[in-house]
């Protein structure tokens, strides 16, 4: 398979990753649980910065998907992997903010380090995309 469909495979499942880690957020809703954040979690980060954020983190992969499906010329090539990186770094830092939270939710822990592993072999791809 070449890189190229590695990439949009690889940013798909990333998204997916993603999307999902979301909805395992919300499940604890299904059993009556309370989900809400702390007064001191919505003063750091009202739900209009968060709602522009997962705006963001969701509408950028599928752009990039779309985009990796017609450019193949090399600043393309290297905006995608400048992207990689940046999803990747900010993948680490959920998943440390993940470690800092009690209690720790190990399914949100094992899902991050699989997108976060998925992230840093797109990261390769990407690269090796660049070279060719």
């Amino acid at each position: 398979m070449e890189n190229k469909n590695k990439i949009i495979l690889l940013w798909t499942v990333f998204l997916l990753g993603m999307i999902f880690h979301s909805l395992l957020a919300i499940m604890p809703v299904f059993w009556g649980q309370n989900i809400a954040m702390s007064e001191e979690m919505i003063a750091k980060n009202p739900i209009d910065s968060s709602m522009r954020m997962m705006l963001c983190f969701f509408l950028l992969p599928m752009v990039i998907i779309v985009q990796t499906l017609f450019f193949e010329n090399k600043w393309y090539k290297i905006t995608n992997f400048i992207f990689t990186l940046l999803f990747t770094l900010m993948n680490v830092w959920h998943l440390i903010g993940h470690f800092t939270e009690s209690p720790i939710g190990p399914y949100q822990i094992a899902l991050l380090t699989f997108v976060l592993t998925s992230g840093i072999i797109l990261n390769i791809v990407s690269y090796k995309w660049i070279k060719e």
